[in-house]
């Protein structure tokens, strides 16, 4: 029995898990980054965070739901792979199949356990911390299951609801883990059970029919690459959500945690923990809208569509959906911090202004970086580590006098000119590449 479980372990790690990975690695990294920063000596403890998610309904609220969507990725890949439904098939035992899932799914929550764990070892000592982790991750793993499986009937509605009480309610650790245990095996199974039934569903149309006539071939052209997002990268605006998800909360804690704030600190501080999420979103966009502007090109040109209109386009479809996610963001920020009406449309404009300039940065960033050479990945990686450390020391330095820096930079970057940049580093290239093959 033990040599087929870690048979089917084993099967389903190379399968589920290789795609897990490759969906969840760059938002896991990103958080390893923000921890490293965050809880590296000179700024918050874990004991601070989860102390103010055991005060605070607000707070636990927010904790539960950003690390509920980061992980979000990699549960689905492990419950709904594909790959995966041939095991139903087999004779092996549910119970086997369910319990290598769920091991798997405990691996992808261990940064959530870590947290927990010594954020409450270090107030009450290492057993009670082991416990907290098991708690949280085991709560953690339920609520993917049931966000997965759509519960249905009072069955699966009724571990639900206690499993949402005794989160809301910040239960210790020993209900916490009593009230997630019947949840975690409805919720696994319902999600098992249901993963190959999940249907595509038809694609509604994304592009108004009025879309030409009331904003002409910008509009239309935004919203076409806006379409091709949504209906082919789902998983890369899952992961935008995710981060400015992320960098709300950690921008919301650390001001929280240093004691009121006023208004021109609180708006600095949100741009200091917006900036690398912005430009790390933006950079995730950009490459599909890249790829989607190539793709069409013949198109473009057959249409006469001018530079302008195309470096345009280009820069609406990535900057709608990063304004919007910074939006969110400086809401969340003002609400988490419980800021003065005032003080919270100043944090929402800035944030909303951040979006618009660090989204055209980051277009800026990937379009001069690929240029089909075979080294793009690495140079848009350290092209974007460089923006995101500029951006950051500019917004931590200037405050909100950073949305002045990042001006000039967004329009040159993301305007005609940046493209005619990296068309001339695109040819280039490719005349080095001949040069090479002769």
């Amino acid at each position: 029995m033990l040599r087929r479980f870690a048979l089917v372990l084993r099967t389903l790690a190379s399968t589920a898990g290789k795609d897990a990975v490759a969906r969840a690695m760059p938002l896991y990294m990103g958080l390893g980054l923000v921890a490293a920063v965050v809880f590296g000596g000179n700024g918050m403890h874990p004991s601070q965070l989860t102390g103010l998610a055991g005060e605070s309904l607000r707070f636990r609220l927010a904790l539960w739901a950003v690390w509920l969507l980061v992980a979000m990725p990699a549960a689905r890949a492990l419950l709904r792979a594909p790959t995966t439904f041939f095991l139903r098939a087999l004779p092996v035992p549910r119970a086997q199949l369910l319990g290598a899932h769920a091991l798997l799914l405990a691996v992808a929550e261990l940064p959530w356990v870590a947290l927990w764990a010594i954020g409450v070892g270090a107030l009450d000592g290492p057993a009670a911390g082991a416990l907290a982790g098991c708690a949280a991750g085991a709560a953690a793993v339920a609520a993917h299951g049931m966000l997965l499986a759509r519960p249905r009937g009072a069955r699966e509605l009724a571990p639900l609801s206690l499993l949402a009480g005794a989160m809301l309610l910040g239960a210790p650790a020993p209900i916490l883990l009593a009230c997630a245990a019947p949840a975690l095996v409805v919720g696994l199974r319902a999600a098992f059970v249901r993963a190959p039934e999940v249907a595509a569903g038809r694609e509604p149309s994304l592009i108004p029919s009025a879309a030409p006539v009331l904003g002409g071939a910008l509009a239309s052209l935004s919203l076409a690459y806006m379409a091709a997002l949504v209906r082919g990268h789902r998983a890369v605006l899952a992961r935008a959500m995710a981060l400015a998800a992320l960098g709300a909360f950690i921008g919301a804690a650390y001001a929280r945690s240093i004691g009121p704030l006023a208004d021109e600190p609180l708006a600095a501080a949100s741009l200091v923990a917006l900036a690398p999420f912005a430009l790390c979103a933006g950079a995730g966009l950009a490459g599909p809208v890249l790829r989607e502007e190539r793709r069409i090109a013949w198109l473009l040109a057959a249409c006469g569509a001018a530079a302008p209109l195309r470096a345009g386009a280009a820069a609406a479809a990535v900057a709608a959906p990063v304004t919007a996610l910074a939006l969110a963001h400086g809401a969340a920020v003002g609400a988490l911090h419980g800021a003065a009406p005032l003080a919270a449309l100043r944090v929402l404009g800035g944030a909303a202004l951040a979006g618009l300039l660090l989204s055209a940065v980051a277009l800026g960033c990937v379009r001069w970086s690929v240029r089909e050479d075979g080294r793009d990945s690495s140079r848009v990686l350290l092209t974007v580590l460089a923006a995101v450390v500029a951006a950051t020391a500019t917004a931590w330095t200037l405050r909100e006098l950073a949305l002045a820096a990042w001006a000039p930079a967004a329009a040159w970057l993301a305007g005609p000119a940046g493209a005619r940049l990296s068309s001339r580093s695109r040819e280039r290239g490719a005349a080095a590449r001949e040069g090479k093959a002769r």
